[in-house]
């Protein structure tokens, strides 16, 4: 590195010396070298030329705009600029002049925007507008307008520079960039009919920005037009063959478009859905892939409660997909909620169900041997409880992708989970419920979920309310079934071991109040794990354990 500077220096060095060493040049000779050493882009020895033509030839104004040109390819661009005003000043008049310091006041602006200064950057370049009406000075008008937010401004400046100068190569893209940004803006503030209207601009001008299209597309699908929104999509994907963006919401819009008729739509309708995205199923090669329209041939049958469809349907993918583990867990847990909401579930769907959950699993834990226990956890309650549902039983949550999840439920000195008087028949008649519920970890809150009502006299829903927390090892500690409204935390939130997340509820798929507790690995497979050692009643013996706990099994926390 200082050979290469040294020979650099010493090169430079040189020029100068031959530069200096010469007697005066004619005009003619500086005009000739000078334009070489443009030619050759040795700005440092076209400065010298320049100073010292300057002091021989004072009154030659190309001499001072050519020592500019070198300042400016210097990216000496504050002293481009002070020459420029001070030749400015010495030819107020002159064309030349006024170009060259146009060129200066762009060039800084330029660096300013490079510098995220953009009022200085806007500053500039409406000077040089003004001075010589330069093509660079509607460029750097509209960016910094746009970076600015003056969106209207921007597309008034960028549109006058696109007619002057319409072969300008920045302008056009420029002012897709204006509007697509003005769009974004719409789009943030609920705007969707106006947001579309500027992307559709935007694209018009500039039809090889992916992003472009994708923002328009997604307005689209924001704005329920779901057919239009598929339509450009698809059209993203061929146009843009190396961007993976347009894949994955395409497959989330059928999706939505399904969930947008689910209350309204015939069952015709939503198992015509259902048939669509089984054929795009099936030319996926991956359950990621495939996965969005998995999830609309689950939710339509559910719908329609046509367990015949959904068997078939699901279970034709499994030799398209190279590895349908996911989707056998999938499957498993979709044919056993739509058995359960038409009510109890036959034994043969159950078995059926959990037969591929648990094949589900196995496939997983073999493919991803040595995975970690989670151990010493605290406690998620402080009350006695009693475990309703333990590892890998026979309720379809604790099993297959969720094998490794509890079910708590608070019960008095006697084991009943209800209050005096208390009949079944509210989620009030229950302890459990407005329990307070602590993180068994610290870590951070990822998602919260509060707004589902607690269900009563038996009936249930789908989503409970939920806390995640992700923990310092990565893993994700899940709470769900908490009272409505009543979580403490926020989603960012950073909490400790201890921290109050929320009153226990009966919310989601929860017939009487309970807490429903998880640890998942990245993948949201769950994760083995494990308490500290608790007291543990069962039947009349009591006990310490560290061990996973059991069905029935009454714990006594020792507080924190």
């Amino acid at each position: 590195m200082k050979t290469a500077a040294y020979r650099k220096s010493f090169t430079v060095f040189l020029s100068l010396l031959m530069l200096f060493a010469l007697d005066a040049r004619s005009l003619d000779e500086y005009s000739t070298q000078a334009n070489s050493l443009i030619q050759s882009q040795d700005w440092i020895a076209l400065e010298a030329l320049m100073n010292q033509g300057i002091k021989e030839y004072p009154d030659k104004e190309w001499m001072p705009a050519t020592l500019n040109q070198s300042l400016r390819n210097q990216k000496r661009y504050d002293e481009a600029l002070k020459q420029a005003r001070e030749m400015r000043k010495k030819w107020p008049d002159s064309e030349r002049s006024a170009r060259t310091l146009g060129w200066a006041l762009t060039a800084a602006a330029g660096e300013e925007y490079r510098n995220q200064n953009y009022e200085r950057c806007l500053a500039l370049a409406t000077e040089a507008r003004k001075l010589d009406d330069s093509e660079s000075a509607y460029v750097w008008m509209g960016n910094g307008l746009r970076k600015l937010e003056k969106y209207g401004e921007a597309v008034d400046i960028q549109e006058e520079g696109l007619r002057k100068y319409p072969k300008n190569p920045w302008l056009r893209p420029n002012l897709a960039a204006t509007y697509a940004s003005w769009g974004k803006k719409e789009e943030e503030a609920g705007n969707l009919k106006r947001a579309a209207e500027l992307y559709e601009k935007a694209f018009a001008l500039d039809s090889d920005q992916d992003y472009i299209l994708f923002r328009l597309a997604s307005a689209k699908r924001s704005m329920g037009k779901f057919d239009e929104a598929i339509a450009l999509f698809r059209a993203g994907i061929e146009r843009f063959p190396d961007s993976d963006m347009f894949e994955r919401a395409l497959g989330y819009t059928h999706l939505l478009q399904l969930r947008s008729k689910l209350e309204t739509g015939s069952v015709a309708e939503i198992e015509g859905l259902a048939e669509q995205s089984l054929q795009m199923a099936r030319s996926r090669k991956d359950y990621e892939s495939a996965e969005y329209y998995i999830k609309v041939i689950g939710e339509a049958y559910i719908k329609t409660g046509n367990a015949e469809q959904l068997r078939s349907s699901l279970l034709s993918l499994e030799k398209s997909l190279s590895d349908p583990t996911a989707l056998w867990d999938y499957y498993g847990h979709q044919l056993y909620v739509l058995h359960r909401r038409k009510g109890p579930v036959p034994p043969e769907a159950k078995k059926e169900a959990l037969l591929y959950r648990r094949k589900a699993m196995s496939a997983y834990e073999t493919k991803h041997s040595g995975r970690p226990t989670v151990r010493n956890l605290e406690l998620p309650l402080r009350q006695t409880f009693v475990v309703w549902a333990m590892f890998d039983g026979d309720y379809m949550t604790h099993t297959g992708f969720a094998k490794y999840c509890y079910d708590f439920s608070r019960v008095d000195d006697t084991g009943s989970p209800l209050r005096p008087g208390g009949k079944r028949m509210n989620a009030s008649d229950y302890l459990m419920f407005g329990e307070p519920v602590y993180s068994m970890t610290r870590g951070t809150v990822t998602m919260v979920k509060s707004d589902a009502p607690d269900n009563t006299g038996g009936e249930y829903g789908y989503e409970g309310n939920t806390v995640v927390v992700r923990t310092p090892e990565g893993h994700y500690a899940f709470y769900t079934h908490f009272k409505q409204n009543s979580i403490a935390v926020k989603e960012g939130q950073e909490v400790s071991v201890g921290t109050i997340l929320g009153k226990a509820g009966n919310s989601g798929m929860s017939s009487e109040p309970h807490l429903h507790v998880c640890m998942y690995d990245q993948n949201w497979v769950s994760l083995p794990f494990l308490f500290r050692s608790v007291k543990v009643k069962e039947g009349n013996r009591m006990f310490d354990t560290t061990e996973p706990l059991k069905e029935n099994w009454v714990i006594y926390p020792r507080g924190p």
